[in-house]
């Protein structure tokens, strides 16, 4: 969809392109320097919106990151606007009067493009933060939903009416524990691992009494982890 949708726009723009030239030529404008300049820069700003539609598109796979680029899509539809206008007003006065100097409309229509892409890369620069940003969130929280799958999978096993509420009890613990993991949280984390798949083995052997009291001591540290949690975000 994401492909199909880039290649729609591509071509818009293409055909954008085409009923430019059209126009630009079909009109009675004067071909002075300030035309030619007016006209090389509106083709710019046509087919910059081709590189914008790429960039928008790139990465652009959640919510976040398209919400960051559908400035980047805004600011290349405002630069094309301003653009062309700028490129028909010249144009326009330049047919009109011989001496308008075509220096003008070169650093105009550059300063704009100069604008326009400075906000551009600023904005994308932003998005690839977004990026970094999410992928830290990723790494940070795949323990807790490690553990989450594990204790749910053991859940499903389980026939004993005591032990299914002992272990229904970890799962909400497990669920509503502080799902970012650090540095110094990994001890915890990795006796927590260990007892997880004690537990499953004791299940296995249909040791009930001892996959309660193991149960509950899995309880006790995830407690103990979430106090850790809420100690190093004090820091």
């Amino acid at each position: 969809m994401k492909t199909k949708n880039l290649i729609k726009n591509i071509v818009i723009f293409l055909i954008a392109l085409i009923i430019y030239h059209v126009l630009f030529f079909a009109l009675p404008f004067v071909h002075t320097p300030t035309f030619w300049g007016a006209y090389i820069f509106g083709t710019v700003a046509i087919l910059a919106q081709i590189g914008v539609a790429v960039l928008s598109f790139h990465g652009s796979d959640t919510l976040r990151k398209k919400v960051y680029a559908f400035p980047i899509s805004r600011m290349g539809i405002i630069y094309l606007i301003v653009q062309l206008l700028i490129s028909v007003i010249f144009s326009t006065i330049a047919s009109l009067r011989d001496n308008i100097p075509g220096w003008i409309v070169y650093v105009v229509s550059g300063i704009v493009l100069g604008v326009f892409t400075i906000l551009v890369l600023l904005t994308d620069t932003a998005r690839d933060k977004v990026q970094e940003i999410e992928d830290e969130e990723d790494r940070q929280t795949v323990q807790i939903k490690t553990f989450r799958v594990n204790i749910d999978s053991i859940v499903r096993r389980v026939n004993d009416p005591e032990l299914l509420k002992m272990l229904q009890k970890l799962s909400d613990t497990a669920r509503y524990s502080d799902p970012v993991s650090t540095e110094e949280l990994y001890p915890i984390e990795a006796e927590i691992t260990g007892k997880i798949r004690e537990l499953n083995d004791r299940i296995g052997w249909g040791d009930i009494d001892g996959a309660k009291a193991l149960a509950e001591g899995i309880i006790n540290l995830f407690e103990d982890r979430n106090a850790l949690c809420k100690m190093y975000k004090r820091k």
